[in-house]
């Protein structure tokens, strides 16, 4: 008999470092961003592509430099959430959490999404058995815990990484090892920035970290540890990627302006299988590792008495079980919808800019978190203060700026969630004023 309302609460920490990256990585969805963000950022702005997923991951490496920070201090479920509960305000700590609940379950949403487009385009098999599969997997995953899951993406993240650069090394060798400049394409500013955005969809994936530190062992060591590589990691080999892949288009053509055409006919079939099989098994992985990151939000939203209390309890090794399957609920709802609203490739593109736009706003918040704790004490973290201004000036001004190269109905209805989630603050606090009262 479990002794205390708490003790039916608190998640075990069973996942160590090589774990927490590899699931991090995985929730990259690496060689499937390339298939997706990278092949719109290649479309978006041609040849310059590499220079905006770098700018994309140099936005996402300074943030992660902030969340390193904020991860030395809380070592709680609930990341970004977290950060705000404790060092902004409770209202800003929910509209936090409701941001980023929205970003984890579009972006993994997205992902899921494209590794059907794949299999659709490819292989011709039905959209909804190949949505249903892929999301059928994950979910299952999500129930049996974190540790199965952990498990499975340190393999399957080992072969993401080989079939990056067997990819990249393919691609520009078949050119000679001809090289061309990036930096001699011009695009107007709003439409770099715009790519900026998409581009930081690929190494923003270290996001799924910090709602499981909960779970992490040593986290003040390995959580920040994990953030810095993977985000390194993926950003480093999707501009690679990406960069090969143009190099490609530039000094030989295309074939029909598909990448996976490309690979079938320069580089066989059996070559083709492997990018297949490693494409599918990144929408199960990215789309498994933000499940897991909305779960474990929800779950300490829940312990914290913002949403209904039984959304924290713990069933064994599935830990937050009422949480997961919530998530799902949540995910099939994203998917089915926007599926059978939009088609397969414009709801891609849809999820993917409304996640990005709610996840620059996410770190802004996680910004201002560290913001608030420096101004504590200017003197001994003034790096501290310097990071968290440097990193909101840089987040905001391409948020700003993507604005202009993005959709008026994306940015209507992400503007539309923003909203809603300040009025579901505000009646939150209404209700809790007026219990309190009575």
């Amino acid at each position: 008999m479990e002794s205390s309302y708490e003790t039916r609460r608190v998640l075990r920490r069973e996942i160590g470092l090589l774990d927490l990256v590899f699931l991090s990585f995985g929730g990259q969805s690496p060689f499937l961003s390339i298939l997706s963000y990278g092949v719109l950022v290649f479309t978006s702005v041609g040849a310059i592509a590499p220079v905006a997923i770098l700018l994309g991951t140099l936005m996402v490496l300074v943030n992660g430099l902030v969340v390193y920070r904020l991860s030395t201090r809380f070592t709680q479920a609930g990341g970004y959430y977290t950060y705000a509960y404790y060092s902004l305000t409770k209202r800003l700590g929910f509209e936090t959490g409701w941001l980023y609940t929205i970003y984890a379950v579009l972006y993994g949403a997205a992902y899921v999404i494209a590794a059907a487009s794949v299999l659709v385009n490819v292989v011709g098999l039905p959209p909804l058995l190949v949505l249903t599969s892929i999301f059928a997997v994950s979910s299952i995953f999500l129930i049996l815990g974190i540790k199965p899951t952990a498990r499975y993406a340190m393999v399957a993240s080992m072969v993401e990484a080989a079939a990056m650069a067997a990819v990249a090394f393919l691609f520009l060798s078949s050119t000679g090892w001809r090289f061309y400049n990036p930096l001699a394409t011009a695009v107007a500013p709003s439409s770099l920035a715009a790519a900026a955005i998409l581009g930081a969809g690929i190494p923003t994936g270290y996001g799924s970290i910090t709602p499981v530190s909960g779970e992490v062992k040593n986290p003040r060591r390995n959580v920040p540890l994990a953030i810095v590589a993977v985000i390194l990691m993926g950003g480093g080999l999707a501009a690679l990627d990406v960069y090969a892949i143009a190099d490609h288009f530039i000094y030989l053509g295309g074939a029909g302006g598909s990448v996976l055409d490309l690979i079938a006919l320069r580089f066989g079939l059996l070559t083709l299988s492997f990018v297949l099989f490693a494409a599918v098994n990144d929408g199960v992985l990215a789309t498994l590792a933000f499940m897991i990151a909305a779960s474990r939000t929800l779950y300490a939203m829940s312990f914290h008495g913002l949403i209904p209390r039984k959304l924290s309890e713990v069933k064994g090794r599935s830990g937050p079980l009422y949480a997961s399957l919530v998530t799902i609920a949540l995910y099939a709802l994203t998917l089915y919808s926007s599926y059978i609203s939009l088609g397969l490739s414009a709801a891609f593109a849809a999820l993917a800019l409304i996640s990005m736009l709610a996840n620059s706003i996410v770190h802004v918040s996680a910004n201002f978190s560290l913001l608030r704790i420096a101004l504590k004490r200017i003197r001994k973290r003034a790096p501290e203060l310097a990071l968290s201004v440097a990193a909101t000036a840089l987040t905001t001004y391409l948020l700003l700026q993507s604005i202009g190269g993005i959709p008026l109905p994306i940015v209507t209805g992400f503007m539309a969630l923003l909203v809603l989630g300040f009025l579901l603050a505000e009646i939150r606090e209404m209700i809790v004023g007026e219990e309190e009262e009575e």
